[in-house]
């Protein structure tokens, strides 16, 4: 449950939604951000819920991107309603729908060097970040996102989101506060 210990900023709670009501942020040909690296720390609900509506009818395919594979919920779930326009920078090959759609050209995917991507996201070469996604153990004081156990590109997408959807996960332990040191090196000279 969603209380006072996962949400300490009592002002969010009126911003607090369903995963549907989430999910209708989300429009057609939008660059989405999501959280985590490996199937870890990436966010389910608001995926999934898009997903559904897509199934019953919304018309709209995103540009998926991440810090590495993420799981079935966000891969398999979009790709299996053709919600996917374009991927990048990695996909888990046990995503059999991602795979079959890629492998007929049905998603445009670019096969990015992990280390590289969220430098190449810092200046713009793919275009804005419409929406990031991310999971969270919690939310501080100050509006400060707790995350859990896959960072990957979570603090490059966040930078530069013009909407950001927090998935406040109750199952991770709140001793993740502070195991994250998390800094974003300048741009080079």
């Amino acid at each position: 449950m969603l209380d006072q210990t996962r949400l300490r900023n009592s002002k969010l709670f009126e911003k607090v939604v369903s995963p549907e009501k989430a999910a209708e942020l989300i429009e057609d040909g939008m660059n989405v951000g999501v959280s985590g690296f490996t199937p870890s720390g990436y966010p389910k609900k608001t995926t999934m819920a898009l997903a559904k509506a897509i199934k019953e009818g919304k018309k709209c395919r995103i540009n998926l991107w991440s810090g590495a594979s993420v799981g079935p919920e966000i891969e398999e779930t979009l790709a299996a309603v053709n919600g996917i326009k374009g991927r990048m920078p990695y996909y888990a090959y046990s995503n059999k729908s991602m795979m079959t759609a890629i492998n007929k050209n049905e998603i445009e995917y670019l096969d990015q060097h992990l280390s590289h991507f969220a430098q190449q996201i810092d200046y713009g070469f793919f275009g804005d970040v419409d929406v990031a996604i991310v999971e969270a153990a919690a939310i501080t004081e100050d509006g400060h996102i707790i995350l859990g156990s896959g960072i990957g590109n979570t603090p490059m997408l966040v930078k530069h989101a013009k909407r950001i959807i927090v998935e406040v996960n109750t199952s991770i332990p709140l001793s993740y506060e502070g195991l994250h040191d998390i800094y974003l090196v300048g741009r080079p000279p």
